[in-house]
């Protein structure tokens, strides 16, 4: 695969079944597809797929538009939160996720950012994991081959969760667990296939800025 316009072809054969589905790609510019160090990896575009906010795009006309995306949703979009709109970029989550790539000394722009699931969904309750992921996951091995990262970043590790997705799919013989610094939550890590891969608490709940250690124990993966 040499360009994007390929991706997207290839992309667009995998997602047949739900290309017209509403939905999205990457939440970073399609200028991430190159080598990286970091795929960061949610489970599925939150929001009502029936709210009229979220109706002009579908899966279809966000791969159409790939190849000419700029914007990162976590920097130049406007979400809602608990009911009100924030600016750009200011939601608790759009905030968390720009410390976490402080915490690496990374630039967000530069890094991939995806979800497990394309669909949209209002939670992951609704998201229809068991179908939806493996008809999803062919593109991610896309994505993998042409970012290469030293690690992936899953938001969320509990059941039914992008960690949890690829700790089955990948059967690693060993995890390691990591404190979160908040209760009995915690982080987890493993490497199979070439791929080191490591789960937070979703960062919707978990304030990552606020326990430094996460942070030593990601560079230190992203060292190893």
């Amino acid at each position: 695969m040499t360009n994007l316009s390929t991706f997207v072809a290839t992309a667009r054969r995998h997602l047949t079944p739900i290309i017209d589905r509403r939905g999205n790609i990457l939440y970073s510019s399609g200028a991430t597809l190159r080598p990286g160090t970091v795929y960061l990896l949610g489970l599925n575009p939150g929001g009502d797929p029936h709210d009229p906010r979220h109706q002009e795009q579908t899966i279809d006309s966000a791969l159409r538009a790939l190849p000419s995306k700029r914007e990162n949703e976590y920097l130049d979009v406007s979400w809602r939160e608990q009911g009100i709109r924030r600016a750009a970029g200011q939601s608790n989550l759009q905030r968390r996720i720009q410390r976490l790539a402080e915490m690496l000394n990374l630039d967000l722009r530069d890094m991939c950012a995806a979800n497990l699931i394309f669909a949209r969904s209002a939670n992951a309750e609704t998201s229809d994991y068991s179908e939806l992921a493996p008809i999803c996951w062919p593109v991610h091995e896309l994505i993998l081959g042409l970012v290469q990262p030293r690690l992936i970043i899953a938001f969320g590790n509990s059941g039914v969760s992008p960690y949890a997705f690829l700790l089955s799919k990948l059967t690693p013989a060993s995890e390691t667990m990591f404190p979160s610094g908040h209760g009995s939550w915690r982080c987890r890590a493993f490497t199979a296939g070439g791929m080191r891969v490591a789960g937070l608490p979703h960062l919707s709940r978990y304030a990552i800025d606020r326990h430094p250690p996460v942070g030593k124990w990601l560079n230190a993966l992203l060292a190893g």
